[in-house]
């Protein structure tokens, strides 16, 4: 690891006043980073069992409705993390996307009630690009989608059960480059450089996330360019910049509402990295007073 990436912190925030809390920060490349499979159910809970095949449901129901694409689809539970010799290493096991709609998107208030340990969790892989010309790039989620309609959100998805080798451990740098290929016609060739900057969770529905930087050799224009709306893949109807300066983060997150708070943590987590701890700790103070 480089000299940029011996500030590596352990954290359990959670303050309620933040939309997001950082459980890991550091920067953590391709051998820094190791997630693993492990075939671990979570524990037997009928209560629960019937929650959420209700609320999915309910979702179906909605989704419908409205036009809206959902569809269940294997995920990868958070089982447990830790940070050892400069590394981040971060177990994983089954869940899925009606499990994880059932318990941490529409039950997330009854969290403390069942023990989040058996909510569904499932590991996010995101990432910020930063362009060639010095933008910082996000996407307005399309109305169409189940979660966060209408909001700006990071670039990605969810790490899938599938992608993992025949060692059991997954290669989530890959991961982010298909995601951005697949969202933005990204080529890996286009990416100069790629680091992830730990794993942050929304304070509401605690749904844990890497955190990428991704910096391109394309300026903002040709990403533009290449976006396509209507394309299979595509979540998002638009694309929100950001220029990449300390002074722009602040007003940028009063004016781009609404924003998920895993982005917000992401331009947050971005800044601590190329700005430093009083730029973070100054932009996280402005941000519990929006």
């Amino acid at each position: 690891m480089g000299a940029e990436s011996q500030d590596i912190t352990l954290e359990r925030m959670n303050l309620r006043e933040q939309v997001f809390a950082v459980d890991v920060f550091g920067v953590f490349r391709a051998g820094d980073l190791e997630v693993r499979w492990r075939q671990e159910q979570r524990a037997a809970s009928p209560a629960l069992d019937a929650m959420v095949a209700e609320a999915w449901a309910r979702c179906v129901r909605q989704a419908k409705q409205d036009g809206a694409v959902l569809f269940n689809g294997p995920m990868a539970r958070v089982l447990r993390y830790r940070v050892e010799d400069a590394r981040l290493a971060i177990e994983v096991g089954p869940t899925d996307y009606a499990q994880w709609m059932g318990t941490n998107y529409c039950n997330w208030r009854r969290g403390d009630e069942f023990g989040w340990d058996l909510y569904s969790n499932p590991l996010g892989t995101t990432a910020t690009l930063i362009t060639a010309d010095g933008w910082l790039l996000y996407g307005r989620r399309s109305r169409k989608v189940a979660c966060h309609p209408g909001y700006v959100h990071t670039f990605g998805g969810c790490l899938e059960p599938a992608e993992r080798r025949a060692d059991g451990t997954f290669d989530v740098f890959e991961g982010v480059r298909r995601e951005l290929n697949e969202e933005l016609a990204i080529e890996p060739a286009d990416i100069a450089d790629m680091v992830c900057l730990g794993l942050i969770h929304d304070t509401t529905v605690r749904q844990p996330e890497l955190i990428f930087d991704a910096h391109l050799r394309l300026r903002r224009p040709e990403v533009e360019e290449r976006f396509g709306a209507d394309g299979p893949h595509q979540e998002h109807d638009a694309i929100v910049a950001l220029a990449d300066e300390p002074a722009s983060a602040v007003p940028f997150l009063r004016s781009a509402q609404p924003i998920a708070p895993i982005a917000v943590g992401a331009i947050c987590l971005h800044g601590r990295r190329c700005f430093g701890e009083a730029w973070y700790r100054d932009g996280v103070r402005a941000i519990t007073q929006f």
